[in-house]
């Protein structure tokens, strides 16, 4: 047993509404208009309540609860903060978390009011050996309201298969990879390795892990450090001229770019990168490689990102 699918993303921000406008403006994403009471904002891609939360950076508030391992105060650093996953159903969810007891991992309940913030019936809080804030539920609580499409985007590919990937720093990257294929029951779709990002360091790997759905990867593990704590998140569409509008919102907005058009090798993605608020890489893209039986995939081994295109500008070529 192992999870389902990523949920949701928490973000701090010095200005939750410029990254809610970023992800309605450029994305194609739909705000919630009432805040949290600390002031969160959402975003929404679909049926589900929401897939961003956006925390104020200067607020300590319900949807901030520290958990295991926190290094800092609420409203420290603006950046990345946790990713959400669904464990499916209430007894894949216990089994988890006896996991993650048993292997001596520290697992805090979250609070009610937090729960609740969150549209779940229930959820804890652990960390990876790096460090990356994991929170893990079950019973996503349905919105109060359906979900209507933007003009941008008639439809982002979600569903059972989550709100898209994200990929997290890993430097430690074999007991980090050890802590999401043993203990969460997540696979191993791709093995990357790339050349040094500068002289004097390792090779670049990347090592991209499946949940329990067709999505080719929902998380990847980079083995360096990103001062955001998140190297990038992905977002999919269902058309490639929603891929090609959104680059060009993005342009005359003046977003910085961090890879040109391109198709990824792996996941056979086409998508383009660009720096959202905070420092956070975003990723939008179609047409995303589905694996309907994991038990017939054998997993990949890679020495190149990409089938053409994806002229990348990440600070330190992060991929």
């Amino acid at each position: 047993m192992s999870v389902a699918n990523l949920g949701y993303i928490i973000l701090r921000m010095a200005k939750p509404d410029d990254w809610v406008a970023f992800g309605a403006n450029i994305l194609g994403m739909r705000p919630v208009d009432q805040p949290g009471p600390g002031g969160e904002r959402f975003l929404r891609m679909d049926e589900a309540p929401f897939r961003y939360m956006i925390i104020p950076a200067d607020q300590e508030g319900p949807g901030d609860q520290e958990g295991p391992g926190d290094q800092e105060g609420p409203g420290d650093r603006e950046g990345y903060v946790a990713a959400g996953w669904d464990a499916g159903d209430e007894a894949t969810f216990d089994l988890l978390c006896r996991r993650l007891e048993t292997a001596g991992m520290s697992v805090t309940e979250g609070q009610t009011d937090d729960a609740a913030l969150r549209a779940v019936e229930r959820f804890v809080i652990t960390q990876d050996p790096a460090g990356n804030r994991f929170e893990l539920f079950y019973g996503r609580k349905p919105a109060s309201e359906p979900y209507r499409a933007t003009e941008y985007v008639k439809e982002f590919i979600t569903g059972e298969m989550g709100l898209g990937h994200l990929v997290l720093p890993a430097p430690e990257i074999e007991a980090v990879s050890a802590f999401y294929c043993d203990l969460l029951g997540f696979g191993i779709s791709d093995d990357l390795v790339l050349p040094p990002p500068g002289d004097g360091l390792p090779n670049q790997r990347i090592l991209f892990l499946h949940a329990d759905n067709p999505r080719h990867h929902s998380l990847g593990l980079y083995n360096f450090d990103t001062p955001s704590g998140v190297v990038h998140i992905m977002a999919e569409v269902g058309t490639l001229d929603e891929v090609g509008l959104a680059m060009d919102r993005a342009k005359e907005a003046g977003v910085p770019f961090l890879a040109s058009l391109g198709r990824h090798s792996n996941d056979n993605m086409v998508s383009f990168y660009v720096m959202a608020p905070g420092g956070i890489g975003f990723e939008f893209g179609y047409d995303g490689l589905q694996v309907q039986d994991w038990s017939a995939f054998t997993a990949t081994q890679s020495t190149s990102g990409d089938i053409w295109g994806h002229d990348y500008q990440f600070p330190r070529g992060e991929g």
